[in-house]
């Protein structure tokens, strides 16, 4: 049981490996500073909500597969959507791992119970249009996941010039692994913080 993770920036991962390819989140063209076009190939796309930034389902070639998705329904800001509308948790069970890709989460949940002690945990942490690196590195505290992966900050000339970088959130973690732009993860792989070095772009 393994599966490979790429990065290609903001909010955007592709998992894949023997049980097939979904992708995240994937971007429109333009819509994020610093990012190329996509063209990807996978068998599911996941999109958390409908901005243009994370719902380019055509970028993506389709080949249908099944797979085993748990959908949790929460905000994209801390005024129960009024601001921003709503966002989906996605809950994708791979390979016997749970990987739960946050979105645009901008509030905090309650009820974590679907997704505590998950394998891989994607979760934003740029601030203004999602949660802050503070209240990232709270829910990080409260779902305990083994892997987790910051998403939807600024990077160089890459991402919204409103959002925070990473380095906060980097400074208060002590298990960083720096990787280039992939990572595979089994059963085995150790707890840790995973910062991609650039997307795969």
């Amino acid at each position: 049981d393994w599966m490979k993770i790429i990065w290609y920036g903001h909010s955007c991962f592709e998992i894949t490996g023997n049980d097939g390819t979904v992708i995240f989140d994937p971007y429109q063209e333009g819509s994020v500073p610093g990012l190329n076009k996509l063209h990807l190939k996978g068998n599911l796309v996941l999109c958390s909500h409908d901005h243009d930034d994370h719902n380019a389902r055509d970028c993506v070639d389709v080949l249908p597969k099944e797979f085993e998705v748990e959908k949790i329904e929460t905000y994209h800001d801390h005024h129960l959507g009024s601001h921003r509308g709503k966002n989906t948790i996605h809950i994708l069970t791979y390979e016997n791992m749970k990987v739960v890709h946050m979105g645009d989460i901008g509030c905090m949940i309650d009820d974590l119970s679907k997704i505590k002690n998950c394998d891989v945990l994607m979760i934003p942490i740029g601030g203004y249009y999602t949660i802050d690196t503070k209240e990232a590195l709270e829910y990080n505290n409260q779902i305990q996941p083994r892997i987790v992966i910051p998403m939807h900050y600024r990077s160089g000339d890459m991402g919204y010039d409103v959002l925070s970088t990473n380095e906060e959130f980097i400074k208060n973690r002590k298990d960083i692994c720096y990787v280039k732009d992939v990572i595979e993860v089994d059963q085995e792989t150790r707890k840790q913080t995973v910062i991609f070095e650039k997307p795969r772009n």
